[in-house]
């Protein structure tokens, strides 16, 4: 395909030998900015210049995303085989597409590749502590399989819709999920496990957020020891380092080993998966593995081209901001000392309507990483499906479902007039 900006472009190239062409265009030297302006949303860019080799290896890993992995041992599959067996999606674009975040469902039905139904241990999430998954299926519910294998399964999603008004009079509609596991094809699940659905993340400004000051997170992102750096990436903050986080989506969900994690999510009942051939020691190689997180660290945040009332005092004044903080302070970046993610990158309980269920049905206390709100604006191009699950479908549903620590925030904002809602609701819509 041909890449925006005049470079010949061909993926399969790219990945095979690593020869991605630097596109001079880019390398303009502007100010020091989380943002960039997306002119083609297939043409993510970088937040900075960056020299001939950094901006190679960036474009490798735009490549890579983009990049279908196949079996081991498929002809003439070079360095990009070693896929599954067992596996979600076979390449990382089909979750995080172009740097934007996944597509939940608009309707009832099964639960897409970026929909991950991560499984855990319900003492383990409560308590905010790694785990095993579940004994049979592991971490990750794979729905997906190489000729010749299995899938685990699929979660099927049903929507209840729930009504309400504002004290002004105006109706709001919400749609509260449930979840069915079916055709498990490997027995039954421990009755513990926590079925936790998760829709991929946004890529955009990742790296940013790797670089944001310890001293400037709370306790409660702490991955348990006092020397170890603080988790910031994931729904429940539970990886410290971007590698690590894309270490453990590449084993888990398309079941590829790297330098990080050797192993897939195969568990030891599942003795066809784990005698699978391999692609390779690792089969993500140390340049591909450099490649991708060269993308994600420097891939900007798309800037919106919108505009609206600045509501940023009613986002204050009604508590929003205490968790979706304005600014956050970052170290070791060139040009940049902070960031407006509007995050605290923090965990809070939101209520049970948003926690995650057992085996059996029974709520698991759940804390979720406030999310970043920058890139809203990019993401309202699409259909929305915001919030862990991807239930709200717009940005007022998604406020509408906060509770636990949020409650007072959200009443707050439901007591506002309508006209003062429409600005605030505009204005989010353009970070």
């Amino acid at each position: 395909m041909k890449r925006p900006g005049g470079c010949g472009f061909a993926f399969a190239a790219a990945v095979l030998t690593g020869a991605v062409c630097f596109d001079r265009a880019h390398a303009q030297s502007e100010p020091r900015s989380a943002y960039a302006d997306f002119v083609d949303t297939r043409d993510p860019l970088p937040y900075a210049a960056l020299d001939a080799a950094k901006r190679d290896s960036y474009d490798l890993g735009h490549a890579l995303l983009n990049t279908q992995f196949v079996a081991a041992g498929t002809p003439k599959a070079e360095r990009r085989d070693g896929l599954g067996p067992l596996f979600n999606a076979a390449a990382c674009d089909a979750c995080h597409n172009e740097g934007a975040r996944g597509q939940g469902l608009s309707r009832d039905g099964l639960a897409p590749a970026p929909l991950v139904i991560q499984l855990q241990d319900a003492q383990a999430l409560a308590a905010h502590r790694a785990d095993d998954g579940d004994p049979v299926y592991g971490h990750v519910l794979n729905i997906s399989a190489l000729p010749g294998y299995e899938a685990e399964g699929g979660a099927w999603v049903r929507y209840t819709e729930r009504s309400g008004l504002y004290p002004d009079g105006t109706s709001w509609t919400l749609r509260a999920p449930t979840y069915e596991l079916r055709e498990l094809h490997y027995g039954p699940m421990n009755p513990s496990t926590a079925i936790s659905p998760r829709l991929a993340p946004q890529l955009f400004g990742v790296g940013l957020l790797a670089h944001v000051r310890d001293s400037a997170l709370a306790a409660s992102t702490s991955s348990g020891s006092a020397n170890a750096p603080r988790g910031r990436f994931g729904w429940q903050v539970a990886s410290a380092t971007l590698e690590q986080q894309t270490a453990i989506a590449m084993s888990r969900e398309m079941g590829l080993t790297s330098s990080v994690i050797d192993h897939d999510d195969c568990t030891s009942t599942q003795t066809a998966c784990r005698s699978a051939p391999s692609g390779g020691t690792p089969e993500v190689s140390a340049e591909f593995m450099q490649a991708l997180l060269d993308f994600q660290t420097f891939l900007a945040v798309p800037r919106s081209k919108n505009t609206a009332d600045d509501a940023s005092s009613s986002f204050a004044g009604i508590g929003c901001a205490a968790c979706h903080r304005p600014r956050l302070p970052v170290e070791g970046v060139d040009g940049i000392n902070e960031i407006a993610a509007y995050t605290d990158l923090s965990l809070h309980d939101l209520g049970t309507d948003l926690a995650d269920r057992d085996a059996q049905g029974r709520i698991v206390p759940t804390r979720f990483r406030t999310a970043p709100l920058w890139g809203l604006g990019h993401t309202t191009r699409r259909p929305l499906t915001l919030l862990h699950d991807g239930r709200a479908r717009s940005i007022e549903e998604a406020i509408l479902w906060h509770d636990g620590e949020a409650r007072a925030a959200r009443t707050r904002f439901q007591s506002l007039g309508a006209d003062e809602r429409r600005r605030l609701l505009e204005w989010l819509a353009t970070r």
